[in-house]
């Protein structure tokens, strides 16, 4: 359905005034014009109405239609624009001089809805006029149909304006009148107009100083003609005879190619070139999918348009807008605006997808040999963008770039060899090496931790691995698995805060900086949008992971943060809801209407996007919810204009500073764009069929489809980060691996080095690493017998004699070798870390503590410059870091001999400690003389040997009141070193939390009963809480028991609260080791749903220690699995190790958390 409106017109039919007395004659200048060289050049606005160019391959030219005029002509590859405007001038008729581009309305018609065929019709009171555009099939020539009607006819005088830009440069254009012909020309690059009726005048000159508008205004004719302009921004001025006209706009490399050109189709006519052009395209659409009428007009166009965005040179080849955003930066003086005629990877799997969506997958397929063939760099990575030729633009990296065509190439079934080892292979391990975080995300803006690039890269890898397995390459097919297998496991722990700033403060964020997307870092959103906390900035990108089947459509955390999309950046136009890229983005027009800056002083406002409404209609189709999914087709066809272009923005307020800017409708950024059309075909597509064809069936099968494969219970340990990062070029390191399971496979990923490891007699998987020359990663991945998978990064950085030497200066100033040689005590703690000294007579002391994992890491303490027995190494620590260690001299484990701070913590025996100068212990931790309540002992009946405690809060023996009570596991230790008991007394004491009593619980058999086991699950459930219920005044209900472990003890706290939830309302877990058993407690969390928290209610406190991976990581996980659950959690997180003096200091704040109402 063609849209019809009437607007003033843009750039187009100044009406101006004759005289009542004959005009001065026309002088000829036969020598060039002055003014040199003209004004400042600048590309037209984005916002066409109109695209066009015939579907053949012969005519590489490409035309653009907007505000009445003809904008840029492309030729002779579609990222070369070659005009700013063509335009036509009214003179005459005896009115004042009108204000030019308010003199006329306009509108514009599809002539035929199966071709991109269009008339636009100005209208003013003294006139009519009509011009109908085409291509001519065979050669780079736009033919235009001029039919003009003139009120006062004798008296008025119809001129074309012509201002040529050839080669993508408003300047050093040369122009001159020849043989009746209006030439210019650039270097290879050249244009001829010319008139079926003749030009009856023209004149060449510089645009601003010599064009003749100045006396066309005042005089109602050219006063002054000039035959040439040469080397400016020139413009070309004819007088066109009759009411009816054909203009010919052709190009060639030279004048002479393009005069022949012109002339040669002016010979064909328009209506047989016409003809022609649109049996091409009709021919086109016949070999494409039929939808139901009511859609079938924006469909088709939408198909049209992006076949007319593919380049006929580099075929596969498709930009993302025929149009330069508000007409660029500054000027258009050189060649180095791209505007959105370049190609993005993104982009172009979008269009690829949508050809695939209509049944044409040989331009899919074309578009994958291009990005293949010509964009690929030899890494394997993807440009930001490019010319045609691939060339890169803008020079960024973003990692979803080069994920998707892995998507593409595995969906078009392109499995052979050579593109599996040349393309599909590079572009795989590039990811693997550097995901997940990216440089940049899809809006092109900022690095870090993406929801929108992780679930590209997970798909990718995924479809990477299955055609690496169809071509034997069980090695890397296996590593990729493992790879996305880790990116899917960890992509909320990336980037879903449970801290935010909106809703109840847990949902994805546009982009996390780092690893903790809670941790509140600044972020500047770019495009003058400002700084802000991370957590406040939202996008939808999340939805990628439903649309390339990560997660599931009713997944808790997606539908959560979808309720803070709508809230946060949801705007309801006259054509349905449409949506901003994210909150605060700078990115569009000023809200007084003024264009995006391009100097800089980034002022302007983001506005909605229209291709947000598609992706969030196929989020309601695979809900199965069609009606909502057709609202949001309707919305982006009512975003269309009246060519049918959909935009890239719309204008978000009913407020309309400029005429073009109204509610719902396209700005000046890009109109089309070509990702907008692909969504609309896809979207409607997949309505007709059901559901999102474009979704990756591989991947779905694997997330989507079934709970996700767990993370393997296996471990690699490299030497320190401090020793790879500062490695010496040819060092090596030993690595040592294994996995619990027998059978188990692993991989290994190393520069060339591409190979499976050879377990040893004992299973072990070790291997020398040599350091190379420059910053390489190192992966190793390994798949247990039950398809578990475990992944593991690391970066070495090989360094030159002299980069090490230079190194080691920036790591150990000067003055460091002093302060150590005078030091009586380690380590010397500084701001950001501390410096271990050693003085005695070992050859080789390395420090080994939580942060090593108490594995020896290759931490060597180095001699002290001009000294003997006495070495030092200096580490980096947070300033609240608060850790143990031990020395190994020679073998020998032992304590810090200079370090007089040392504890028993129960985990490893005597330790060395010390503290960041930030650290602060809890006070109520500290050890009491008396309690003034009573610790018992407590005999179980019936023979049983489990050793209990029980604790009893002051006043328990006085009073008749019953108390809540609280079961914790390793009792011993925890009365002994956790201090359960004190600290409890002391919360107590200051009325931090109501009375309450503590049962401590040993284990039998810890390894056993504490690996998640339903029997002692069982046992504290139906056992000891009837009889401590039966013996203690308790308060005998669900919510007055609270269950509390550290490590395994978390473990089998949860899992006897999931266990029992009849039994255990409340949860504590220090450090719960949710590892175990490949995440068996992580897999029953994720079951949980809305019906479980509305029987059985919990509560839940989980922490841990920045030093106790995989603890730390798997404690987050829990945590989002909870709270997108909406489960009460309490989560704390600190820089320590595995321990109970770590777990002592967070005890109160578990405490208080525990018993909240």
């Amino acid at each position: 359905m063609t849209k019809r409106r009437l607007k003033p017109l843009l750039l187009v039919a100044a009406l101006l005034s004759l005289a009542a007395f004959a005009a001065p004659p026309a002088h000829v200048q036969d020598g060039g014009a002055p003014g040199a060289p003209g004004k400042d050049a600048h590309w037209p606005g984005a916002g066409k109405e109109a695209v066009g160019t015939s579907n053949t391959e012969g005519s590489k030219v490409w035309f653009t239609l907007r505000g009445g005029v003809l904008d840029e002509v492309y030729y002779p590859t579609v990222d070369v624009a070659n005009t700013q405007t063509l335009k036509f001038i009214v003179a005459g008729c005896g009115e004042p001089s009108p204000s030019g581009e308010e003199a006329a309305a306009h509108r514009l018609e599809i002539t035929d809805p199966r071709s991109l065929s269009f008339r636009q019709t100005s209208e003013a009171t003294t006139y009519t006029l009509r011009k109908s555009y085409t291509t001519d099939p065979e050669r780079p020539v736009v033919l235009i149909d001029v039919e003009f009607e003139g009120r006062c006819r004798a008296l008025q005088r119809l001129y074309v304006y012509y201002d040529p830009s050839l080669g993508n440069s408003g300047m050093h254009d040369t122009a001159w009148t020849e043989d009746g012909a209006l030439l210019a020309s650039d270097g290879d690059k050249a244009s001829a107009l010319v008139s079926s009726e003749g030009f009856r005048e023209t004149s060449n000159g510089f645009a601003g100083t010599s064009d003749g508008l100045d006396e066309l205004n005042r005089q109602g004719i050219i006063g002054k003609r000039y035959t040439r302009a040469a080397d400016g921004n020139v413009v070309q001025v004819g007088e066109v005879g009759g009411q009816h006209t054909t203009l010919a706009l052709g190009f060639g490399k030279d004048a002479a190619e393009a005069l022949r050109n012109a002339r040669a189709s002016l010979t064909k006519g328009f209506k047989q070139a016409r003809a022609e052009y649109e049996q091409g395209w009709h021919d086109y659409l016949k070999t494409l999918r039929r939808v139901e009428p009511r859609y079938r007009a924006q469909y088709d166009m939408a198909a049209m348009v992006l076949k007319a965005h593919e380049d006929k040179t580099f075929r596969g080849a498709m930009i993302a807008s025929l149009s330069v955003p508000w007409g660029g930066g500054a000027n258009a003086n050189e060649a180095n605006v791209g505007g959105y005629h370049l190609v993005w990877s993104r982009d172009l799997y979008q269009v690829a997808t949508a050809f695939m969506a209509l049944g044409d997958r040989a331009s899919a397929a074309r578009a994958l040999d291009y990005l293949f063939r010509v964009q690929q760099k030899p890494d394997g990575s993807f440009p930001q963008n490019s010319w045609l030729d691939g060339r890169p633009f803008w020079g960024s990296l973003q990692l979803d770039e080069v994920a998707y065509p892995l998507v593409l190439a595995q969906q078009l079934g392109r499995t052979d060899r050579e593109t599996y080892e040349k393309h599909v292979r590079p572009a795989a391990d590039f990811i693997v090496t550097h995901g997940p975080s990216t440089p940049q995300e899809r809006w092109e803006e900022k690095p870090g931790h993406s929801p929108s690039t992780i679930a590209a890269e997970i798909a990718g890898l995924v479809c990477a691995a299955e055609i690496a397995r169809r071509n034997g390459d069980d090695v890397s097919s296996s590593i990729y698995l493992a790879a996305a297998d880790e990116f899917a496991r960890n992509v909320e722990r990336w980037t879903a805060t449970t801290t935010g700033k909106h809703g109840d403060g847990n949902y994805y964020l546009r982009l996390s900086a780092d690893e903790d997307p809670d941790d509140g870092a600044p972020f500047d959103v770019g495009n003058g949008g400002g700084s802000f906390d991370e957590r406040e900035i939202v996008d939808a990108g999340f939805l990628e992971l439903v649309r390339l089947g990560i997660k599931q459509p009713r997944d808790p955390l997606v539908a959560k943060s979808l309720g803070v999309i709508d809230k946060v950046i949801k705007v309801e136009t006259p054509h349905g809801p449409g949506f901003y890229r994210y909150n605060h983005d700078g990115y569009g027009e000023m809200d007084d209407g003024r264009d995006w800056n391009w100097d800089g002083k980034y002022t302007g406002g983001g506005r909605l996007w229209a291709l947000l409404s598609g992706e969030r209609g196929q989020y309601e189709l695979s809900l199965g919810r069609c009606a909502g999914a057709l609202r949001r087709l309707d919305t982006m066809a009512g975003f269309a204009n009246e060519g049918l272009m959909i935009p890239e923005q719309v204008w978000d307020r009913t407020t309309s500073p400029r005429p073009w800017l109204r509610f719902g409708e396209g700005t000046g950024s890009a109109t089309p764009l070509a990702w907008s059309m692909a969504q609309f075909i896809r979207l409607t597509t997949n309505l007709q069929e059901g559901r999102n064809l474009d979704t990756p069936d591989l991947v779905a099968a694997r997330y989507a489809g079934q709970a996700q494969p767990p993370h393997a219970d296996a471990g690699f340990y490299f030497p320190a980060p401090e020793i790879l990062e500062r490695a010496a070029a040819g060092q090596t390191f030993g690595v040592r691996g294994g996995a619990r399971l027998k059978g188990s496979r692993a991989f290994l990923l190393a520069g060339g080095e591409r190979r499976e490891l050879t377990p040893d007699a004992e299973g072990r998987f070790n291997f020398e690493l040599k350091a190379e020359r420059g910053a390489n990663a190192v992966v190793v991945a390994l798949v247990s017998p039950t398809g578990a998978t475990y992944f593991r990064r690391v970066s070495v950085n090989g360094l030159a004699p002299e980069e090490l030497e230079k190194a080691e200066r920036e790591l150990y100033p000067s003055d460091s070798a002093e302060r150590v040689k005078s030091a009586r005590v380690s380590p010397l703690i500084d701001a950001d870390g501390a410096t271990f000294v050693y003085r005695g007579a070992a050859r080789r002391v390395e420090v080994v503590g939580d942060f090593t994992g108490w594995a020896p890491a290759g931490l060597l303490l180095r001699d002290v410059p001009g000294t003997t027995n006495l070495k030092f190494i200096r580490l980096k620590f947070p300033a609240a870091a608060r850790l143990e260690y031990k020395l190994v001299a020679d073998g020998e484990w032992l304590l810090d001999p200079l370090n007089p701070n040392r504890n028993d913590n129960g985990v490893g025996g005597e330790n060395s400690n010390f503290n960041g100068p930030a650290y602060r212990p809890a006070p109520t931790a500290a050890r009491s003389s008396a309690l003034r309540g009573r610790l018992e002992q407590l005999q179980l009946p019936g023979g049983d040997r489990h050793k209990v405690q029980v604790y009893l809060p002051p006043g328990y023996a006085k009073g008749r009141a019953r108390y809540p009570v609280l079961y914790a596991q390793d009792g011993t230790q925890f009365v002994e070193l956790g201090r359960v008991a004190e600290t409890a007394e002391r919360l107590i004491t200051e009325r931090k939390v109501a009375p309450f009593i503590v049962v401590f619980v040993d284990p039998l058999d810890r390894m056993k009963e504490y690996w998640a086991d339903d029997a002692f699950a069982d046992w504290m459930a139906r056992t000891l809480v009837p009889f401590v219920d039966a013996r203690y005044r308790t308060r005998a209900v669900r919510d007055a028991r609270a269950v509390t472990g550290a490590s395994l003890g978390g473990v089998i706290s949860v899992w006897a609260a999931l266990r029992h939830p009849e039994t255990f309302a409340r949860v504590a877990g220090f450090s719960t080791s949710f590892q175990i058993d490949e995440e068996r407690v992580l897999s029953a969390l994720a079951k949980l749903d809305g019906e479980s928290r509305r029987r059985y209610p919990l509560r839940f406190y989980l922490d841990a220690g920045r030093y106790e991976p995989p603890i730390f990581e798997t404690t987050r996980r829990a945590n989002l699995i909870l709270r997108a659950r909406g489960y009460p959690v309490t989560h704390r997180e600190a820089p320590v190790g595995h321990n109970y003096t770590a777990w002592r200091d967070r005890l109160p704040d578990a405490l208080i958390a525990l018993w909240a109402k």
